[in-house]
């Protein structure tokens, strides 16, 4: 199996967030929901984010963009490295994909990420995300020792579950497709 490339990954996972947004800013725009769950979501996960300016959109949509370049940047090179120590050590040929390596990957970028989400919030207190890690990661009280280390069990259980999830499925369909090649 060919090395993933994080370029095709960044501008899809960037184009999936922005229409994500798009649909939720002017879903907001045009009915006005003021108690929507999502619209709160942005204001918790966008850095300085606000209903209440252009700029204020604009800004979201770059923090979007980039978002879908961390992740793919981070998560990507990190899945290609376990890839190959794994099917190095197994001496894995195969074209599917394989749990170990996607789960590390994910966990790793999972504890990457909330590491320094919490120094974020050490530096900017004001733009906590406390409100999002604790609807997320139960047990999670705000930004301590003890909350911490809750939150890293948590981000290593979400990818543990998710790559359980998403190698079967990603391997069923690409095994459908290869089997149409042939």
């Amino acid at each position: 199996m060919k090395r993933l490339q994080p370029y095709p990954v960044a501008v899809a996972l960037s184009f999936i967030f922005l229409i994500l947004y798009t649909a939720c800013i002017s879903l907001h725009l045009a009915v006005d929901i003021s108690n929507w769950p999502m619209a709160r979501l942005w204001e918790m996960t966008l850095f300085g984010f606000s209903w209440v300016s252009t700029l204020s959109y604009f800004t979201g949509a770059l923090e979007l963009l980039l978002a879908g370049f961390y992740i793919a940047y981070t998560l990507i090179p990190l899945y290609n490295y376990f890839d190959q120590k794994h099917r190095h050590q197994e001496g894995i040929t195969m074209k599917a994909i394989h749990f170990k390596p996607v789960a590390l990957a994910l966990t790793l970028f999972g504890v990457i990420t909330f590491t320094l989400c919490n120094l974020f919030d050490l530096v900017f207190p004001r733009w906590a995300m406390d409100e999002l890690w604790q609807i997320l990661l139960p047990g999670y009280t705000g930004v301590n020792w003890s909350s911490y280390f809750i939150g890293l069990i948590g981000i290593v259980a979400y990818g543990l579950y998710i790559a359980g999830v998403f190698v079967p499925i990603y391997n069923y369909f690409r095994s459908a497709e290869l089997a149409e090649v042939d």
